[in-house]
């Protein structure tokens, strides 16, 4: 019963940060001048986005590192699996650093000109690890 729950909320912590992903690839497709009667609205979807994929993130480590050592002990062998871990630490980094960036960003007139590529990388990590974690896994 622990197991499930544990896995359910691995299951929860992933479907969250796809659509946290998506949500700032789908800000990023659409900005331009309906963007601007909003303004308000849309820093308040990014900031959302923002938060929800870093508990998100720190969700899938606690409840991955959980999973993983109740199953199959603390480490698993392979390319797959250390390949995994690799690309979801370069994905909690960018996450880490978009948040911690944020603040002074909103200050200073919003973010750098790279930060919809870092969105974009983000998504494309977070298919690849999910890719991955099904090779790995079985």
């Amino acid at each position: 019963m622990v197991f499930a729950l544990i896995k359910a909320l691995h299951l929860l912590a992933l479907a969250f940060g796809a659509a946290a992903s998506l949500g700032n690839i789908y800000l990023a497709l659409s900005t331009g001048p309906h963007d601007l009667a909003a303004p308000g609205f849309t820093n308040m979807l990014r900031k959302l986005y923002r938060l929800t994929a870093l508990g998100a993130i720190v969700t899938l480590w606690v409840t991955g590192l959980i999973l993983m050592a109740w199953r199959h002990g603390i480490w698993i062998d392979g390319f797959a699996f250390n390949a995994k871990i690799a690309l979801a630490a370069l994905l909690t980094a960018i996450i880490l650093f978009l948040n911690a960036m944020a603040p002074r960003w909103a200050r200073s007139g919003g973010p750098p000109s790279y930060v919809p590529v870092l969105h974009w990388l983000g998504a494309a990590l977070l298919l690849s690890i999910v890719l991955l974690a099904a090779i790995a896994f079985g």
